[in-house]
């Protein structure tokens, strides 16, 4: 219920407190517009199936993996989640500063604790549970789109309902995730696994301390015929000061001379304008 509620519910309050449905960028245009879709809350209710859908597939889901008694009468599991006591929404205080506000050091008040504060927190937590828990006592879930009883599409299925309910897109059948995930299992499989091989096979000559350009290998697979091709990347093209570029129509000077795409100039001296 409260993983519900964190995920649906009260994340996307905080999210609105900040920046609300009426909410103006910079510029005064509407911030929700165009591909940005403005959010809403969802509040459980029972008598909603999907809603049940999400806790019953959850909660024995979570059961499954350690090794607890599963329940599936729905009836029961909706009586529970009725009794259940489940913690009250606290506004989080999250304050975003323009730059301007930055400069002149205006008030803010408490935020949130930072994400590496709360990682902190959960790893001490984690180092106190392994003294109480043993590895046997829990069994990873294998995942299995075929099986229907295994919670698996009915998970998938509730939680990306209630996302698209969120942003106000239309809800899917079982089914239709069923196919959908089946096409992206493949995919992860081959086309994924083999770009991650060789990004990590570069990575790997990078961190040996082999950066001479040769060393390295542009690659283009394409496993549908088999086809395997690598060669050498060409060097990074240099900007260099024009009397006349064809593009921009004038001359061009470039500062520093010969600098790349991957060059940067950093400007540390606080906030600043075009004015």
């Amino acid at each position: 219920m409260d993983n519900f509620n964190s995920y649906y519910d009260h994340t996307i309050r905080d999210l609105l407190s900040i920046f609300p449905s009426d909410h103006l960028d910079k510029e005064g245009q509407p911030f929700w517009s165009g591909p940005k879709r403005c959010p809403g809350p969802v509040t459980f209710d029972i008598s909603n199936e999907t809603h049940l859908d999400f806790v019953v597939s959850y909660a024995n889901l979570i059961a499954t993996a350690m090794n607890l008694p599963e329940n599936r009468d729905r009836a029961a599991v909706a009586e529970l989640a009725k009794s259940a006591q489940v913690k009250q929404y606290v506004p989080k205080k999250i304050t975003v500063r323009t730059p301007e506000e930055e400069k002149n050091n205006a008030p803010v008040a408490e935020e949130a604790p930072e994400d590496e504060d709360v990682i902190k927190s959960l790893l001490t937590e984690l180092d106190e549970l392994i003294k109480s828990v043993k590895k046997d006592d829990f069994s990873p879930a294998e995942f299995e789109k075929d099986d229907d009883s295994n919670f698996h599409i009915d998970f998938i299925n509730a939680a990306a309902n209630l996302r698209a309910t969120n942003y106000k897109i239309t809800n899917c059948t079982k089914q239709k995730t069923k196919m959908i995930a089946g096409k992206i299992i493949p995919a992860i499989a081959t086309t994924t696994a083999m770009i991650t091989g060789c990004v990590t096979a570069e990575i790997y000559k990078f961190v040996q301390g082999y950066t001479e350009l040769e060393s390295v290998k542009n690659g283009f697979i394409n496993l549908a015929l088999p086809l395997f091709l690598f060669s050498e990347p060409t060097e990074v093209t240099k900007i260099k000061s024009v009397d006349y570029d064809p593009i921009s129509l004038c001359g061009v000077k470039s500062i520093p001379e010969g600098y790349t795409i991957f060059d940067k100039t950093v400007v540390d001296i606080g906030s600043i304008t075009l004015q």
